[in-house]
């Protein structure tokens, strides 16, 4: 009841005989009905009784009982019109707040006699409880209440002591319980299970307002669309509130939608890949920051929820730094943690580890800034994917672009061992990405694997070109050039030609590649990368070396750069010496002076290459068709030739010689029930080196080793 707004009024009309009186006496006697005293004595109950607006003495008031009391009027002149009123909510309360329960006065005396006068009805239950506005939490994450929580009498004052205990419905528990600074009320566990909670009233109020931070709520087990009904029944109390209940939805499970952003109105940074932080080998001083990330909550604490949270960016890409926003309770040391824990290549944060949710916020946002460095070689955008944490899909932003501070052209070479010194016939050409960019005393050194670097004789001949200022220094017993002057208005193109490589008798046939190792791949390979504190700085930097090699990353920047296609041990095999002519589209092939028939042609392949069928070229070509094999269960080709056993799988893009793999251009086709391969591979397994095209006329020709 609101103790304002209840009250009984008595109007004086007597046709003025009580005025005639001069020093009238009146007494009169109320009575309660459904309804008592909260304190039954003289002086509470005179504080709410008023004869013309004025409250009557303590002495005017006697036979209290709990429901009764009589008011004796003397000594005022009352008038028509005049009023005697009784405030009934400050210190009244209701018997029972059942619904339909009533509360009346009646009133005797030798002014009035009246019937019973209604003045309370419970229409609802005793308790109201609401909260404006439901919360949202994902599966098993946390949240405070979307608004305050109110607790409303709707029949009087609760009175200190009062308890309420709170229930959340199944699946659903309080992680916080926090008593807040309202002296109204205080929070605590009721020791029945984390599900439930009590609030006691510590000054008697109507209405209870129990902030929204002070009652958290956690997802334990429901699942999405669950919603979290929270009971708010009165015990051990007001007997009138004793077990009315009122029960509301104060929060639902939706699905995880964080979001995971960055400045789009900000330039993704180009950094040089293959050099640490400190940009080493180049000249370039910019920094190897990234975009900042964002990710945002869809509601309170839900990055700080049960589960695990991933973030991983592409293979050769490190970080060695982070920066994260202040208010960001899990700093450098919980990235590095998690950084350790996805073995140096993705983050593994552990349930319980991010916390973006301010005290107070509905929720919050994440803020970072990684500092990467990528190996030698990598080129391309740097995508962070973000997944876990109840995500329905793995979420993606671009942050950053790696470029190579250099580009290496070179071809493949298919070479004969011939005991001695050979030519490479193609040359190497290095291109630098700007001008100025390598840095003095650089140094650029190429290999070839298995191959040691006094295979490669001195006599390799090293030519900028003529629009850059760059100048190189050769390095003694090496294939590589060193920067002896930087460019200054051209980026320089350095060529390396006439370049000689002992061929020892004892390397198998097959395909060699070409690496390179640069002063910035040194440094990069002793950049520290982002590990916890106390963690050894060899465990930290283990991931960059790859070829176990404690002192280079090899870079290969051509793959089969040398192709034996004839070992020391096969010299004097069978070698093919026909001329082959095959013109596409025909059903024919000319090997030397004959015309061989085909079932099916020579085709073009949608990447360009000249396809011939495997089978019927090598019966032209003089094999016996008993020494081209098929085997259906593994869809392999095999063809003896000589010494050599040629192997090759459909669907593969490699060709196997004598059990070494060779890089093919284009992988085993099988059309029209037959297998095709590439010719320039078919000629490489065969050991013929040259080849040429004739646009005009569709006819590729193979032309076999003649000195044979």
């Amino acid at each position: 009841m609101n103790s304002e707004k209840v009250e009984l009024q008595l109007k004086v009309d007597g046709n003025g005989q009580y005025a005639a009186e001069s020093t009238p006496k009146h007494e009169l006697t109320f009575t309660l009905d459904g309804a008592e005293f909260k304190a039954v004595s003289a002086t509470e109950i005179a504080k709410n009784v008023f004869v013309k607006g004025t409250a009557v003495d303590a002495s005017k008031i006697t036979e209290v009982e709990k429901d009764s009391f009589k008011l004796t009027i003397t000594g005022v002149e009352l008038k028509d019109e005049d009023i005697i009123s009784v405030k009934l909510g400050p210190n009244m309360k209701l018997k029972s707040t059942s619904v339909g329960k009533k509360a009346t006065i009646s009133v005797d005396g030798d002014m009035v006699t009246t019937d019973d006068l209604t003045f309370a009805e419970v229409k609802d239950t005793g308790v109201k409880a609401s909260v404006k506005k439901v919360a949202e939490i994902t599966e098993e994450g946390v949240s405070a209440l979307e608004r305050e929580l109110k607790i409303e009498s709707n029949v009087g004052d609760f009175e200190v002591g009062q308890r309420f205990e709170l229930k959340l419905s199944a699946g659903f528990e309080f992680n916080k319980l926090v008593a807040g600074d309202d002296s109204k009320y205080t929070v605590k566990d009721n020791g029945k299970g984390e599900g439930t909670a009590v609030i006691e009233v510590t000054t008697a109020t109507d209405t209870i307002t129990v902030k929204a931070e002070n009652l958290v709520i956690s997802a334990d087990t429901a699942k999405v669309g669950a919603e979290c009904k929270l009971t708010v029944k009165a015990v051990k109390g007001t007997a009138g509130f004793n077990d009315t209940a009122d029960a509301i939805v104060v929060a639902k499970v939706v699905a995880d939608a964080i979001e995971v952003s960055v400045d789009e109105d900000e330039d993704v940074p180009v950094i040089y890949s293959g050099v640490n932080v400190a940009n080493e080998g180049i000249t370039d001083d910019s920094d190897h920051k990234a975009l900042e990330v964002t990710i945002k909550e869809p509601t309170a604490d839900t990055l700080d929820a049960k589960k695990v949270l991933t973030m991983e960016l592409p293979d050769g890409v490190y970080v060695t730094e982070v920066d994260s926003n202040d208010d960001f309770d899990a700093d450098e040391a919980a990235f590095a943690a998690a950084y350790k824990k996805g073995d140096y290549e993705k983050f593994e944060f552990a349930r319980r580890t991010l916390d973006a949710t301010e005290e107070g916020q509905d929720a919050g946002e994440l803020k970072f800034t990684l500092t990467l460095v990528a190996e030698p070689g990598f080129t391309g955008d740097v995508t962070l994917k973000v997944d876990g944490a109840g995500l329905d899909k793995a979420q993606e932003v671009k942050i950053a672009k790696f470029v190579a501070p250099y580009t290496v052209e070179a071809s493949q070479n298919n070479l004969i061992i011939d005991y001695r010194n050979t030519k490479i016939p193609t040359n190497i050409v290095v291109k630098e990405a700007e001008d100025g960019l390598w840095k003095k005393n650089s140094q650029f050194v190429f290999g070839v694997d298995k191959f040691e670097d006094d295979d490669f004789e001195n006599d390799a001949t090293y030519t900028v070109d003529d629009k850059s200022d760059l100048e190189v220094k050769t390095i003694k017993d090496k294939l590589g050039f060193k920067i002896d002057k930087e460019s200054a208005d051209d980026a320089a193109t350095v060529t390396i030609s006439d370049i000689s490589l002992y061929m020892s008798r004892n390397l198998a046939a097959g395909a060699y590649d070409l690496q390179l190792n640069t002063t910035g791949s040194d440094a990069f390979m002793k950049q520290a990368i982002l590990a916890p504190t106390g963690v050894d700085a060899d465990e930290a930097t283990v991931k960059y070396q790859y070829y176990d090699n404690d002192t280079h990353f090899d870079e290969v920047v051509k793959e089969g750069f040398v192709n034996i296609i004839t070992a020391g041990r096969d010299k004097d095999d069978a070698s093919f010496t026909k001329k082959v002519v095959v013109p596409v589209g025909e059903k024919y092939i000319i090997a030397g002076e004959e015309q061989v028939a085909l079932d099916v042609p020579a085709y073009i392949s949608a990447a360009g290459y000249t396809m011939l069928p495997v089978r019927a070229v090598a019966t032209a070509l003089g094999i016996n068709n008993n020494n081209v094999l098929w085997n259906q269960a593994s869809r392999t080709v095999t063809i003896l030739y000589g010494q050599r056993i040629i192997t090759m799988v459909a669907g593969q893009k490699v060709v196997t010689v004598n059990g070494n793999t060779i890089p093919a251009s284009a992988t085993v086709q099988i059309k029209d029930g037959r297998t095709f391969l590439p010719m320039r591979d078919l000629a490489t397994a065969l050991g013929v080196a040259d080849i040429t095209w004739d646009a005009a006329t569709k006819t590729a020709t193979m032309n076999g080793n003649q000195n044979k």
